[in-house]
């Protein structure tokens, strides 16, 4: 024990100043005897005695002026704490497409949990981990701690996906946290080398990249393509197998193709190292889900597996908005040949948005509605000199003419320059230069457009036509009147093409692109999701979403993270979509020969530090303090009532 203020105890000399207050107040004791007994006469000096008699009072109060002074100086008992300050480990486990590759033990994915257990019943009691799982995105699914038990429980429930691997955002995750950590350690556990990891972004020495994987023999379906045309029987649509060997071993490949799980095609063929070969599958009958499948001997499954949608024919109901029977007349000219066109036309004055709610498309020539018709639409030269303005007294930047063509001029004799190509509407088209246009409207497209067609002109790349989405619905916009072209002559086959492409294009029962979602993608549907939905994913497992009425922006559904059919159901809402790996670095299994040279890895240490402490115990002689006045009180209180005091 010690003290810290030892000038406290010069408060001592008060004993002394109560000694003396007590020899000073002395009283004589009267003692009464009976008179009938002789008394000697005794001196004064004799009866009163030189020295006080020390009774209980005074003793408290000495109590009381030691416990003020032990107060005063602060007493002290002396004790040393032992810190131990553990490490503080982030363990990122793969759990992408490839980690389900067969081994000797289980699967990558299996021998990676396995040593993840393991690490954490090593643990020490001051230690903590963090669990972070990566794929095509990274998530952390435990936080810091020490608790094994919840540890234990967020790796067991982990499972792999069928999607690529972004590995690379779950080490810079990793490397950022590290940063705020103290004796902090990262152990990747995957199949894929450090060398897949920028160097540059890591902390060589607190990283340890533990890999998995021996067998590399593996055959996949790299791509299922479907062309379909909604022109065209289902016996006239067709697809595209495309399977590679990954190995070096020749392989015996057995491809079966399903369609609504009806097999419809058996082949065989033989693969050899590092061979792709492409088979082409006909003879549909229906709409529905198709599903390639292949058989072979090879350590990865998940792969061996596409699916594509065939699209239900189903006629399209096309409103023709024009004053002029000539477009029509070319228009029925397609319908009669391709029997998937159901025309209607109504003159500009007889139009209204009640008008368009029964069709699929509508078709704008010479004119633009003053508010948007919300469906997918062609329009057809633009004019401003042939604008119908429905409303009079329209605010002229209110209109939807004003958004759609913000700028125009009108050119004669145009000369196309360039084409884009790449877009659905202008598939299957060469020498658009040859084309003779008698005039066009120069056009500046709208922000959320992409121009299709160019010449010549004064105005920015000066485009005649572009085609967008806007409002959820697809739009096209031709500067010029196809109304002017014959679609029976020769000359005009390519307008002809360019149309046919455009009516698909505009077709809502096509639904572009359904066919082309990779796993860990997006899915956004071309049409507006409002209410209850729920998607059913191929796992079984549902997701359930409220969408408000009053939402602008598209529904998106991120959690596509295994191959199959997803299903779409809700207010007024039916759909599906399908999902595909295609990634050549998920297929391609065998193991990298980089291993983990480049990085330098230390182990941290536990850090068990010493520290003296003094715990003053001064406050707990003051709350007797209260106690012993008391006490004082009632002695004294008693002394006075028996006459003593």
């Amino acid at each position: 024990m010690g003290f810290i203020n030892l000038l406290a105890f010069g408060y001592l000399s008060l004993i002394s100043l109560v000694v003396l207050i007590y020899f000073f107040s002395k009283k004589r004791n009267v003692i009464e005897v009976p008179s009938i007994i002789p008394w000697k006469v005794l001196k004064e000096d004799v009866v009163r005695s030189r020295l006080f008699k020390v009774d209980f009072l005074f003793l408290l109060q000495i109590l009381l002026i030691l416990l003020l002074i032990f107060f005063l100086a602060r007493p002290y008992l002396k004790s040393s704490i032992i810190n131990l300050s553990g490490k503080n480990v982030i363990l990122i486990i793969d759990s992408s497409a490839s980690m389900q590759t067969s081994e000797d033990d289980g699967s990558r994915f299996d021998q990676a949990k396995s040593q993840a257990l393991k690490m954490v019943s090593k643990m020490n009691p001051w230690d903590k981990m963090m669990v972070i799982s990566a794929n095509s995105s990274s998530k952390i699914v435990s936080e810091f701690t020490g608790d094994k038990h919840k540890l234990n429980e967020a790796i067991n429930k982990l499972r792999p996906k069928d999607t690529g691997t972004n590995l690379e955002e779950g080490v810079s995750l990793g490397v950022s946290l590290l940063k705020n950590v103290e004796r902090g350690e990262m152990y990747v556990l995957t199949d894929q080398s450090p060398s897949s990891i920028s160097l540059t972004k890591l902390k060589a020495e607190n990283i340890n990249f533990i890999r998995y994987g021996k067998n590399f023999a593996n055959v996949a379906i790299t791509s299922l393509d479907v062309y379909q045309d909604m022109f065209k029987d289902y016996t006239e649509r067709e697809a595209y197998v495309t399977i590679k060997n990954y190995s070096d071993d020749n392989k015996n490949v057995i491809l079966n193709v399903f369609l609504n799980d009806q097999n419809i095609e058996e082949k065989e063929i033989e693969l050899k190292g590092d061979e792709q070969k492409t088979l082409k599958v006909k003879n549909f009958t229906t709409s529905g889900i198709l599903k390639a499948e292949i058989q072979t001997d090879d350590f990865l499954s998940v792969d061996n597996t596409a699916y594509a949608i065939i699209n239900k024919i189903k006629p399209i109901n096309i409103l023709l908005v024009s004053n002029d029977n000539k477009l029509k007349g070319e228009l029925e000219k397609i319908q009669r040949s391709a029997h998937r066109i159901k025309l209607t036309r109504v003159e500009v004055p007889d139009y209204t948005l009640e008008t368009i709610k029964n069709y699929d498309v509508a078709i704008f020539h010479k004119f633009v509605p003053d508010t948007n018709p919300d469906i997918n639409s062609l329009y057809v030269f633009p004019s401003t000199n042939t604008l119908y303005t429905q409303t009079k007294d329209a605010e002229e930047d209110r209109r939807f003419s004003n958004l759609l063509v913000p700028k125009q001029r009108l050119v004669k004799n145009v000369k196309v320059l360039d084409w884009d190509n790449t877009h659905p509407t202008m598939k299957h088209l060469d020498n658009l230069d040859e084309l003779s246009i008698e005039s066009s409207l120069e056009m500046e497209p709208p922000d959320w457009s992409t121009p299709l067609m160019k010449i010549a002109g004064n105005l920015d790349d000066a485009p005649i036509a572009f085609a967008g989405k806007y409002a959820g619905k697809r739009i096209m916009v031709l500067g010029f009147d196809i109304s002017e072209f014959d679609f029976s002559k020769s000359d005009n086959l390519q307008l002809l093409i360019m149309t046919l492409n455009i009516i698909q294009w505009l077709n809502p029962y096509e639904i572009e692109g359904h066919n082309k979602i990779l796993t860990g993608g997006q899915y956004i549907p071309n049409y507006n999701v409002r209410g209850s939905i729920e998607i059913l994913n191929p796992k079984e497992e549902i997701f359930k979403y409220n969408l408000k009425d009053d939402i602008e922006d598209h529904f998106v559904f991120n959690n596509i993270e295994y191959v199959g059919e997803y299903k779409i159901s809700g207010t007024d809402t039916e759909g599906r979509f399908v999902a595909n790996l295609f990634d050549e670095k998920e297929s391609k299994i065998e193991p990298d020969s980089t291993d983990n040279e480049d990085l330098e890895f230390e182990r941290k240490e536990a850090i068990i530090s010493i520290e003296d402490k003094k715990n003053e115990f001064s406050k707990y002689l003051l709350l007797l303090v209260p106690f012993i006045l008391l006490l004082e009180w009632l002695l004294y209180y008693r002394k006075v009532k028996a006459g003593t005091a």
